[in-house]
């Protein structure tokens, strides 16, 4: 998994904008909320816990087709292709970058036919 070292400036975020894209998302995943995970650190979690900024994870582990028992390097290579996103040091920031990687997501997969890995 790529994990992208990302920390949002969000001292300059209004009230108003933050409820706007905490809005967008509870629209988009109801029931969406803040979680602390172990390290302190805060995510926005769909209503039955998992985590939407990295739902491509457990996508790419469910759709995972093990041939074999030692298939594990093809699994591994999934992964890696698969951006992880880590938690924010804020709840605002949790909820600003949830926000962004929806749009993000939303534009990989529109645009995604249109490239290939080779």
């Amino acid at each position: 998994m790529l994990n992208t070292e990302y920390n949002m400036k969000v001292d300059n975020i209004s009230k108003e904008r933050f409820e706007k894209a905490k809005k967008k998302i509870i629209k988009k995943y109801p029931g969406a909320h803040t979680v602390m995970d172990p390290n302190g650190q805060y995510y926005v979690a769909t209503k039955n816990g998992r985590d939407i900024n990295n739902l491509q994870i457990g996508q790419t582990m469910d759709a995972y087709n093990f041939e074999y028992e030692d298939d594990l390097y093809g699994f591994n290579a999934a992964l890696n292709k698969v951006t992880m996103i880590p938690h924010s040091n804020t709840v605002v920031e949790a909820w600003l970058k949830t926000e962004v990687a929806i749009k993000s997501y939303h534009v990989v997969n529109r645009n995604s036919n249109k490239f290939s890995d080779d």
